[in-house]
């Protein structure tokens, strides 16, 4: 049987066509293919030279807290929404009675006043006063500290700042490295009107070459009417453990106030 030409490069086209679908590498059904990997490229890199955003580093703290870095995105939503956590609420004022007692001349002279007799014998009184008291305003520090953050643990009816710290140290939850989305705690100050301390929302950090960091920081309550100041600028100085700051309203007297540390989630 004689075979065409023709035929012969028909059947090699085709055995051709067979042995290159056999060799190829098909996918199994329901996967497809991966990427390839993308270079690594750290969360947690410092810049000297701008304020770094939100995904700065968190460093292993003195407290033994396994940090990690922070959730970027967590941090920049909370920056975008900062407004939500704040809306002046002035503290109700409330009228109270109470009674207080007179001194027997006092109590004498209102008993002839209203003309009551009286006899040379002790005489006991009372008289009703007013009394006017105004609640405390909204959003107190702390609770604007805690908005910012997310943060809801070492919760202990009306916490003071000084108390949260030492509970969050004590589970671990603190750090001395400034960290974007972390809470500064200042100490008592009492001269300052602070005994309880005071917290404040790092924004954003930056390390210094000479080993201080700069912080972006918002807080409420500075002038203890609940009023917010927006990304003021702080100088902290991990050696000494101070914060000194460098405008806002506390710019003009604010320096070397003893820091705590940082709580972090």
């Amino acid at each position: 049987m004689k075979i065409s030409p023709l035929s012969v490069r028909i059947l090699t086209l085709f055995a051709f066509l067979i042995l290159s679908t056999g060799c190829a590498k098909t996918p199994p059904p329901g996967e497809t293919p991966m990427p390839p990997p993308l270079e690594q490229q750290s969360a947690c890199s410092e810049q000297d030279t701008t304020l770094t955003p939100a995904d700065t580093a968190i460093e292993s703290g003195q407290d033994g807290h396994t940090a990690t870095c922070p959730d970027a995105r967590t941090i920049r939503e909370s920056e975008r929404g900062r407004a939500s956590c704040y809306h002046l609420q002035p503290g109700a004022t409330i009228t109270t009675h109470k009674k207080e007692k007179q001194t027997t001349r006092q109590a004498v002279k209102t008993a002839k006043k209203k003309g009551h007799k009286t006899t040379g014998k002790t005489v006991t009184a009372t008289k009703k006063k007013m009394h006017q008291v105004t609640g405390m305003c909204q959003p107190q520090s702390l609770i604007y500290a805690r908005c910012r953050t997310g943060i809801k643990t070492c919760r202990m009816g009306n916490t003071s700042p000084v108390q949260w710290f030492a509970c969050a140290k004590k589970n671990r939850a603190t750090t001395s490295t400034p960290t974007a989305g972390s809470i500064m705690v200042l100490d008592g100050n009492s001269r300052r009107g602070m005994p309880t301390g005071h917290p404040v929302y790092v924004e954003e950090v930056k390390n210094n070459k000479n080993g201080t960091w700069t912080l972006r920081i918002s807080h409420t309550n500075y002038d203890r009417k609940c009023h917010l100041d927006l990304d003021a600028t702080v100088l902290f100085d991990p050696k000494h453990m101070t914060a000194t700051f460098q405008s806002g309203p506390w710019g003009s007297w604010a320096k070397d106030l003893k820091a705590l540390g940082f709580i972090l989630q």
